[in-house]
């Protein structure tokens, strides 16, 4: 086990524990969801004459919808490996969540095969301010650090 440098908090910047978080809170999520209803409706009539399930007693969901967590959670935990990956990550999270949430709110949830709810709208609107936000102020930050001569990620390990 290796004690914690100074270079090592620099590592962890606001897109890398935005990806971690959110790639966390979603794989729990997307569990609870399987367990609930792992269904996997073939029309968006189905998708409306199906009862569906809830998870927390707020969040619509079905298999379609949970499965599309896992692969969500997926993707910020990739992201989230390697510090020089984590603005990219976010700013990509946070941009397909823009789509998700615009895409449901003018198309509606069963277009896509998914049980949705305006409580996963706010999710999803969350997930993509949060990862935009996130991505942006990382970035800014580090510019000016490389503006001023400083450069975080070469600090020497010991």
């Amino acid at each position: 086990m290796t004690r914690l440098e100074a270079g090592d908090v620099a590592r962890w910047s606001a897109a890398r524990l935005y990806l971690v978080i959110s790639g966390l809170t979603l794989l729990v999520l997307s569990a609870i969801g399987f367990s609930l209803d792992a269904s996997f409706p073939t029309s968006p009539e189905a998708v409306r004459n199906t009862e569906p399930a809830y998870i927390l007693g707020l969040l619509e969901t079905n298999g379609w919808h949970n499965l599309a967590g896992v692969l969500s959670a997926a993707l910020a935990l990739g992201f989230a490996l390697r510090p020089e990956w984590a603005i990219t990550g976010a700013l990509f999270k946070g941009a397909l969540y823009v789509i998700v949430t615009a895409s449901i709110a003018l198309a509606g949830g069963e277009t896509f095969l998914l049980a949705s709810n305006d409580a996963d709208q706010v999710v999803h609107a969350s997930l993509a301010v949060g990862g935009l936000a996130t991505g942006a102020a990382t970035a800014s930050r580090r510019s000016r650090n490389v503006g001023a001569g400083v450069n975080r990620s070469t600090v020497p390990r010991r």
